[in-house]
């Protein structure tokens, strides 16, 4: 089989508004042949999503000293993560056939991003990093969950593999936290953790190869027919920590379902 690498950022800003900021950026290489994405997702409080998509090639986001920092000219864009609770990173698979490397960049960061000259959003923020060397049409799972939530004290990050291979791992303020159950409505780390999500707002809704693939020419040429029938349903919602004895922690998760049909 040719080489495959995958190096995929994700990043994202909520206001204290509501609105939320969602960035993409990845670079592909099968074989000798580089292939860059980079998209961006503007979801402002009750106005439909605006998504801007590219294909050619920007610069990825540098991570330094605690500070992420990405650049598009593309759309005169600057955005920056100054991280607040450090690092944490798994290895989610391996095997003879490569595996899948994910580093949390920044569970909790202040953000900020400046799109074009007139408009800007400031708030928590989120960013992280893998890295795939095994195409993901391969990885043996079913199902994805995954999310994140975010606010002036806490974070709680979450991954959720069901299938023939299955990883659950929560992370809560830089700690490792095992969780006992996962779904799209709750993260219930133990009796007395948990984190409610209610309040559900549409981010984006489909397979794979009609909307973060879409635009992608040729797209039958470049990716096989069960990666395109991908369903992902990504949500903005708001987001309630309960721990025993403790007061209840408020704020705003991204949250997101993927199904392998």
């Amino acid at each position: 089989m040719s080489v495959f690498e995958l190096s995929k950022w994700y990043a994202d800003c909520i206001s204290d508004k509501g609105d939320a900021v969602i960035l993409y950026h990845a670079e592909l290489r099968i074989g000798m042949f580089p292939i860059h994405y980079e998209s961006l997702l503007l979801k402002e409080h009750d106005s439909p999503v605006r998504a801007m998509y590219s294909l050619h090639g920007q610069p990825a986001p540098i991570a330094k000293d605690g500070c992420i920092e990405w650049q598009s000219q593309n759309w005169r864009t600057r955005a920056i993560w100054h991280d607040l609770s450090g690092a944490h990173q798994e290895v989610l698979y391996e095997s003879d056939s490569g595996g899948l490397r994910w580093h949390c960049v920044a569970p909790r960061s202040v953000a900020s991003v400046q799109i074009g000259s007139d408009q800007s959003f400031e708030g928590w923020g989120y960013a992280e990093h893998l890295k795939l060397t095994i195409p993901p049409w391969r990885l043996p799972i079913h199902r994805l969950r995954w999310g994140r939530f975010v606010n002036a004290t806490d974070a709680l990050v979450w991954i959720d593999w069901s299938g023939p291979y299955a990883k659950r791992i929560a992370y809560l303020n830089g700690s490792p936290a095992p969780a006992e159950s996962i779904t799209d409505q709750e993260v219930v780390l133990d009796g007395a953790t948990a984190l409610h999500l209610e309040d559900f707002r549409v981010i984006r809704e489909g397979p794979l190869g009609e909307t973060a693939l879409a635009v992608f020419p040729k797209l039958g040429d470049l990716f096989p027919e069960s990666l395109l029938n991908v369903r992902e349903c990504k949500w903005i919602s708001r987001a309630l920590l309960r721990r025993l004895g403790r007061p209840d922690s408020i704020g705003t998760a991204i949250h997101e379902v993927v199904e392998w049909l």
